[in-house]
């Protein structure tokens, strides 16, 4: 016994010598491999690429470990010999808000915020309050400057508002998406996408391969989150700092909208054009997704989801399929889920935006609810008692009054909701509330523990509209100040009016907490608008949301199309959907663009109110009339909510296209390119919401103008250049480090309009950029004139500032600007040509110099970033 287990020691000792020696030789190996790679001189490490040695300290702000190190050294072989020589590096890699200074304070000095519904009193800690009027004060009790800083402060917890309501979105999906697929899921957004997850590696220095990849991101944009609240609530800082930190607070929100996208596509097979060839994209997806209130059969169950998470919608279909109940029930959404249904489940209709759900309900729409994370809150339980509608919150979502049923089977609690009358329940499972919803729709339609109709007949309507002492109550806290009062008075004689209203209410329920009398307005409105056929006739067409924009379709057809000034450029509108007036002027706004050669992107909910227009000559709705590609006219809908991180990625893949830079913690190289070039906006349309607040911010870090409207002035905080001051704008020459002069351009980054008509000559203003060439300077030049012309009648003030040749004016207008800038700017005209220019500081110039002073060279290589400036040989042989 005794020498078996001699024997076994000594095998043991034989085999860890064995081991032992083994790790020492692939140890000695490694460090040779390493020491061709890294090395380390002085306690200093060094990355070679080619001849060129790269102090890691000196590229990497903090190196945090070996993980950094190994991103770091990925990143810059990847770069490449070349570029190194021209440009000192400097990564960002999982990015601090003070990483991405460099380009932060770029912009800050050039849009210095400015700030609107200005507060005038601290309250943020247990010193306060401090009021910013006090006498002989300038500081709270903490320090902090009581006048910008602290309206700046706002500005940042506004942001990190946010972010908040999208990590926890992208967190309930990756923590249910781990135990169910495993850490090594492949994040895989198909052949036709080579740069896969930008927003994400912009800032951490990785594309996410799997589940376990989404995880680090998403740790390390959690971590961001605390630090950026830390500032918000107990911060002492300037003005740029906090608003340093509201811009990152954008970025990361789009990683996290970035992290749900992936887990959808990959693990749930939601719509992905990155899993198509380009030769489909015109007519992918097809046009087949229902929109609107008049799109669902009330004879059949119905079930509406609602809320930011479509796990249970999900669970529902897949119910739906394995019974074979496709044809006997209705799968609806509103808000950001609606938008989600139709990416997995063809039948899935949208019925209107987050913030509208109400009226989906006091219309008696759904049999059934389930209700998880709302973008906008609103009493859903309250609506649905008044409609017999029965209510699932699903997820860790609570309700009062609604008893957790979580730890039941499907059939107890069924049989409990029946039996009891009970308003509903409270499941956590998504499993369990998909499957539950399904089987009390067509439970309660069978037993018909539902009316036929909750809407008034006319003589209710008549006779409550008759109660209205036209107190102008209503009037006076209505967001859209429509005329209520008129509307309900007319309704004796005629419903028109108050079916009006129905088309421009933003149905928030304010009138009806004002009125004294108590008329439940609401009920009236959508009463009268089903009466008059309008509910009905709310019934369109649209694409589901595809999806990234892939590599291909920049390459071979968007690149040419916005940079060969085919078109003026590429106009993005994403939103809530929410806004005073008709849902239609957005439609109205997207008919301008694409009528004039624009390619227009839509995300968020405001995509279905883009649909609702059906031209009654073509017979065609308008996501039929254009194709899907990004193109001339194309109009491509990206999807719901967390698809509007396909806009940022999009616009960094045609920076990469142009530049072939490296899109891996390299922030301020790929911003300052498309910044200057690239003739892209985003229109945000709708309510001021707390995430559409942080998506602005994280747009105008990316480089990209941003209109805001109807309700644009409800934000904290706008960035607006100053046309006048030239000293704010220049850039330099990348060769020989010149400053030189440029157009005002783009003018503001994120600024405020009321109407369609600002919105859309804004829009045009904002694509002009300094280093466009000759064609796309007169297509953005002409979009303005022509936009300004027609909704104000006359041209902007400042047209002529982005002149430099007479061949950049339309030829149908080129004679009457030319007069103009004869008579009212002073230049000097000798026929159809310029002759001599007026310079900005006054003086009269032949076109040689004018170009030589004012602006840059076409096809020269400039940047608003020193350290871009391209290096001499002797500069870039150590670095």
């Amino acid at each position: 016994m005794c020498k078996n287990v001699v024997c076994i020691l000594c095998a043991i000792v034989d085999r860890l010598s064995r081991i032992l020696c083994f790790k020492e030789e692939l140890e000695s190996k490694c460090k040779k491999e390493l020491g061709a790679k890294m090395q380390s001189r002085d306690n200093k490490r060094f990355v070679k690429v080619g001849e060129v040695e790269v102090l890691l300290e000196d590229a990497v702000r903090d190196l945090r470990g070996k993980e950094i190190e190994d991103i770091a050294e990925d990143i810059l072989r990847e770069m490449g010999e070349r570029r190194l020589k021209l440009w000192q590096p400097k990564l960002n890699i999982y990015a601090h808000a003070a990483d991405i200074a460099e380009w932060d304070n770029v912009l800050l000095n050039r849009y210095y915020p400015r700030y609107t519904n200005i507060k005038d009193v601290c309250d943020d800690c247990t010193q306060g309050p401090c009021a910013i009027d006090q006498p002989g004060s300038k500081t709270g009790l903490c320090g902090l400057d009581l006048g910008e800083a602290y309206q700046a402060k706002l500005s940042l917890q506004e942001a990190c508002k946010g972010l908040s309501q999208q990590l926890t979105v992208a967190r309930a999906l990756f923590e249910f998406s781990l135990p169910a697929f495993g850490v090594t899921k492949a994040i895989d957004i198909g052949r036709s996408i080579t740069y896969p997850t930008m927003n994400t590696s912009m800032l951490t220095g990785f594309y996410t391969k799997n589940l376990g990849d989404i995880g680090r991101a998403l740790s390390y944009a959690e971590s961001q989150l605390s630090e950026l609240l830390l500032a918000a609530y107990s911060g002492n800082e300037s003005v740029l700092e906090f608003e340093e930190k509201a811009l990152h607070a954008g970025s990361l929100t789009f990683l996290a909208m970035e992290l749900s996208e992936s887990i959808k596509m990959c693990c749930f097979e939601f719509l992905n054009a990155g899993k198509h060839p380009g030769t489909e994209y015109p007519e992918f997806p097809a046009v087949e997704t229902r929109v609107g209130m008049g799109t669902v059969d009330t004879n059949k169950p119905v079930v509406v989801f609602m809320g930011n998470i479509f796990l249970p919608a999900w669970f529902a279909v897949e119910h739906v399929k394995r019974e074979t109940l496709e044809d006997a029930i209705e799968i609806c959404g509103v808000g950001a889920v609606g938008h989600d249904i139709p990416r997995f489940y063809k039948r899935g209709k949208v019925i209107t935006s987050g913030v509208k759900a109400r009226k989906v309900i006091r219309a008696g729409i759904p049999d059934v609810v389930v209700v998880n994370e709302l973008c906008t809150g609103f009493d859903v339980l309250a609506e649905a008692k008044r409609v017999d509608t029965k209510v699932i919150a699903s997820g860790y979502t609570t309700m009062e009054s609604l008893e957790d049923r979580s730890d039941d089977s499907v059939e107890d609690v069924l049989t409990a909701i029946i039996d009891l009358d009970l308003p509903g329940v409270r499941i956590s499972s998504p499993e369990k509330a998909g499957e539950l919803a399904v089987k009390l729709a067509k439970v309660l339609k069978e037993r018909g523990k539902r009316q036929d109709s909750y809407l008034l007949s006319e003589e209710a309507l008549k006779r409550n509209a008759s109660q209205c002492n036209s107190c102008d109550s209503c009037v006076g806290v209505c967001p859209g100040g429509l005329e209520l009062s008129d509307a309900m008075t007319a309704a004796k004689t005629n419903l028109e009016p108050l079916a009006d209203i129905y088309e421009k209410c933003m149905f928030c329920g304010k009138c009806e907490r004002a009125c004294p009398e108590g008329i439940r307005i609401l009920d009236l409105t959508i009463s009268a608008a089903a009466m008059l056929g309008r509910l009905k006739s709310d019934n369109y067409l649209m694409r589901a949301g595809r999806g990234p924009m892939s590599e291909l379709e920049w390459r071979d057809l968007t690149f040419g199309v916005i940079l060969g000034g085919n078109g003026p450029g590429m106009v993005n509108i994403i939103g809530c959907g929410n806004y005073p007036g008709s849902e239609r002027e957005v439609a109205a706004m997207t008919r301008y663009f694409l009528d004039r050669n624009y390619l227009v992107c839509v995300s968020g909910c405001v995509a279905a109110d883009v649909a609702k227009y059906f031209d009654e000559e073509e017979q065609k709705f308008l996501f039929e009339q254009y194709i899907a590609a990004g193109v001339l006219k194309g109009l491509v809908n990206f999807g719901g909510c967390t698809a509007m991180s396909h806009v940022p990625s999009a616009i960094y893949r045609g920076a990469l296209v142009g530049s072939a830079y490296t899109p891996k913690a390299n922030w301020t190289q790929i911003a300052d390119y498309l910044y200057a070039r690239l003739p892209v906006v985003v229109i945000i349309w709708g309510a001021a919401t707390e995430t559409l607040y942080s998506v602005a911010s994280g747009l105008v870090r990316s480089g990209i103008p941003v209109v805001v409207g109807p309700s644009g002035f409800e934000f904290k905080r706008f960035f607006l250049g100053d046309k006048d001051d030239r000293s704010k704008w220049w850039m330099y020459d990348g060769v020989t480090g010149e400053q030189k002069e440029v157009e005002p351009c783009p003018v503001h980054m994120l600024v405020p309009v009321e109407t369609k008509e600002e919105a859309i000559a804004m829009c045009a203003k904002l694509l002009h950029r300094p280093l466009a060439l000759r064609d796309p300077r007169l297509a953005s030049l002409e979009a303005e004139n022509e936009a300004h012309k027609e909704f104000f009648g006359e041209y902007s003030d400042d047209w002529h500032l982005y002149v430099r040749s007479e061949q950049e004016l339309h030829v149908m207008r080129r004679m009457e600007l030319l007069k103009k800038l004869e008579v009212e700017h002073g230049w000097e005209i000798e026929g159809t040509r310029i002759k001599r220019a007026r310079h900005r500081s006054g003086e009269l110039m032949d076109m040689s110099e004018y170009n030589e002073k004012y602006g840059i060279q076409l096809g020269r290589y400039s940047t608003l970033v020193p350290r871009l400036i391209t290096r001499s040989d002797e500069d870039s042989k150590s670095i």
